[in-house]
């Protein structure tokens, strides 16, 4: 048994390897994501203006759509204005009436100063250029998909995290010693003998690295699957132990997005108010402050979200309600903790993996074992290597 679980780990980490490094590598920085962006790309964070009364939220919203007429839109409506950072637009193409297709654009977001309206920069998250300003978009889209087109590279990831789940516990099965004295051997795995020569050292590292980071390790495999196979793997597998709130996700596509919802962004402001204030109810939940107003017009919803007390995040709310953009009819919710025990461990794991919890200490652990994960890799390659080529020399001899 022990040999068949040992032939598997050594093909599950030489298929995974390539693909553990890039992720373990991009998911470092992507730990300082915001503040790498700040540094590479200042010119799309810095006002234009510092002094002065900050526009109100739909007004900067009506000023900065009104520069991209008539080929692109804003769906947004931040509700939340900083005095010492831009705010940021996504934005999406508008249908051309000659051709009714949409525009082509050449970026899909934009900065906007907090006090004029002033466009002040614009990017495309998903252009594959070299420039400061995409350095970090790229970076995250090495990290979930390889910067593959289409749902590709985000497939193929998920089943790697699913081989690294599922090489973990095999990993973990490995490293109890098979004769006695079992616990006096078993603690020497735990520790790296840097002093016993390059191939040592390196078996060491690979064995005991996988040891202390066993259990983060595991957290970040199996939320990579979250991220990747959601629907495939992650959500009919959790559903076993736990249960999910899906008011969420349940509403279809409806309607023609084309066609401008009946309710205009104050009255979905209200409504959005209104329904917050009587899940706040509810659940038991104090709201802390507005983060946004986004319109889908594809589902022909709006989605309403808060920063309150059942948030994982402090720089960010997402505490939404989900409502008719022609009604404004409540449609469903989204608690980030304190509902179903499937959405509340869910949004454990990504805010675990993405870095949004625990301020700075907690960034720069994600940091370091994005670094380790690669380093585990690259050891365990390098154990392979030496083993083949000593078998080679064997067989020769």
């Amino acid at each position: 048994m022990r040999a068949r679980l040992l032939m598997l780990h050594r093909w599950l980490g030489l298929a995974t390897a390539v693909f553990l490094v890039v992720a373990g590598l991009t998911g470092a920085l992507l730990a300082f994501e915001e503040p790498l962006d700040r540094w590479l790309a200042p010119h799309l964070y810095r006002p234009l203006t510092q002094q002065g009364p900050l526009a109100a939220p739909q007004q900067l919203r009506e000023i900065a759509e009104a520069q991209l007429a008539p080929r692109a839109q804003i769906d947004t409506l931040p509700l939340r204005i900083e005095t010492r950072r831009n705010v940021r637009f996504p934005v999406s193409a508008r249908t051309d009436p000659q051709t009714g297709q949409p525009f082509r654009l050449d970026y899909d977001e934009i900065h906007v100063d907090p006090r004029s309206g002033e466009i002040v920069g614009r990017r495309d998250r998903e252009a594959l250029v070299l420039r400061a300003e995409n350095l970090m978009p790229l970076m995250f889209k090495l990290h979930h998909s390889l910067a593959l087109p289409g749902v590709f590279g985000a497939l193929l990831l998920g089943v790697v995290a699913l081989a690294w789940t599922l090489d973990c516990f095999i990993g973990a099965a490995l490293t109890p010693p098979r004769a006695p004295p079992r616990w006096r051997r078993w603690s020497a795995a735990w520790r790296v003998k840097l002093t016993a020569g390059g191939a040592r050292a390196t078996y060491d590292l690979h064995r005991a690295g996988g040891l202390w980071l066993w259990l983060a390790l595991l957290l970040f495999a199996w939320s990579s699957v979250m991220f990747n196979l959601n629907a495939q793997v992650y959500r009919p597998l959790m559903a076993l132990f736990f249960e999910f709130d899906d008011s969420w996700s349940a509403v279809p596509v409806r309607g023609d997005p084309a066609q401008p919802p009946a309710l205009d962004w104050s009255a979905a402001h209200a409504a959005g108010q209104k329904a917050m204030a009587e899940l706040a109810r509810q659940q038991g939940f104090v709201v802390d402050w507005e983060d946004s107003l986004r319109l889908n017009r594809v589902k022909r919803t709006y989605a309403y979200l808060v920063h309150s007390s059942a948030d994982l995040r402090s720089d960010a709310g997402n505490t939404a309600v989900l409502i008719d953009a022609d009604s404004g009819v409540s449609l469903g919710h989204w608690l980030p903790t304190g509902g179903k025990a499937g959405n509340t461990v869910s949004n454990w794991l990504g805010a675990l993996h993405m870095a949004q919890v625990f301020g700075w200490p907690w960034r720069v652990f994600v940091f370091a074992l994005g670094l380790a994960t690669a380093l585990l890799a690259i050891t365990g390659v390098s154990i392979w290597w030496r083993k083949r080529r000593r078998g080679v020399r064997r067989r020769r001899s």
